[in-house]
Parts: C-alpha cells; structure tokens; sequence
C-alpha cells in the first residue's frame, strides 16, 4: 500500500511512517506546504493528514483534496478536538483519528477507509451504468413514441422495429432511436 503522509515536522511523519511499518508498502512523507502543493496524489492509496499542518489547521487542505483525489484521507488530530474536526469535514468523507491513537487502530482506520472508498468508488460506478441505461431508455421511447406517432405502429412493432434495426445494421438501439429522432427532427 503506498501511503501520502503530511505532517507539519519530520519527526511527526517519521513516528506515522513507524506506526504503519506492517501496513505500508512504501511512504511519501511530507513536511513542507511546497511539497504538498505540488505532488501528485493521484497514485496513494490513503492518505494521512497530521493537523496542525504548518501554515493552517489542515481542514481547507482537506476538503481540497478531498476533491481532486479518490484516495481516502485520514486526518489525525487531538483528542479533545477531534469531534469538531469530524463535523467539518464530514462533507469531504474524510476519517478523523485521535491523537494519540495506538498503532493498531491507525492501521485497521487505513483498512477501514480503503474498503470503504473502494465500495463508494464501485456505487459510484454502478450509479453511472444505471444514469446511462436510464437515459438509453428514455431515448428509445421517445424513439418509439415518434414511430407510433408518425408511421401508426403499435408500442410493441415500433419497438419491435428498432430492435430489429439494431441487429441488422449492428447498432445499438439508442443509436437506431437518436437516427428516428433526427428524422422526425424532435
């Protein structure tokens, strides 16, 4: 697993490198804000915020992230701020640990939050297929609706027909219903 670690000091990123010595295939470890303005996160598979960072808190640095990578982020803060901090980045999906956290729960909340990224990531994908089926639908029933309309065919022998013309010409049928579409010019 290769891990993104940002904290505001060496010493910090080194004791969450040490933390995940079982966990981590490789680490990135991050101490400067020119570091992390200019990498590439789009190759980690978790990543791992220590707030405070240096120049802020981290929770903007968060929500930005969380934007422009799939990657679960981790965000460490202390224990008598972490609910807070939980509560504004809620919208960005980030996980927020308590600092100072055991070594074992650090790596099962890595597991955790890939799991889950990866199951969001397969709905998010499902969810895509089905806004395109859906739409295919819609296409060819307004295809079909034309063919009723127009050439006084049956529900059933216009969809029929585009079935039929789909095979023939090795199209799909969205393709068939945006060709009636265009003819009839609607």
């Amino acid at each position: 697993m290769k891990i993104f670690i940002n904290a505001k000091t060496v010493e910090l990123c080194s004791n969450i490198l040490a933390a995940l010595e079982d966990t981590a295939d490789s680490a990135t470890l991050c101490f400067t804000d020119e570091q992390a303005a200019n990498t590439d996160y789009s190759d980690y598979d978790a990543i791992i915020v220590s707030a405070p960072l240096r120049s802020e808190f981290g929770l903007e640095y968060v929500a930005n992230l969380s934007k422009k990578c799939t990657a679960p982020i981790i965000v460490l803060a202390r224990a008598d701020i972490a609910g807070d901090v939980q509560s504004r980045l809620k919208f960005t999906g980030a996980f927020v640990l308590a600092k100072p956290f055991q070594k074992s729960v650090l790596q099962q909340t890595i597991k955790t939050a890939v799991v889950a990224k990866e199951n969001i990531n397969r709905l998010l994908s499902e969810k895509s297929e089905l806004s395109k089926q859906l739409d295919d639908v819609r296409v060819i029933d307004r295809a079909k609706f034309c063919l009723i309309q127009y050439l006084n065919l049956t529900e059933e022998q216009a969809h029929r027909h585009i079935q039929k013309l789909a095979m023939d010409t090795r199209r799909t049928q969205r393709e068939i219903a945006e060709d009636i579409l265009r003819t009839y010019a609607i």
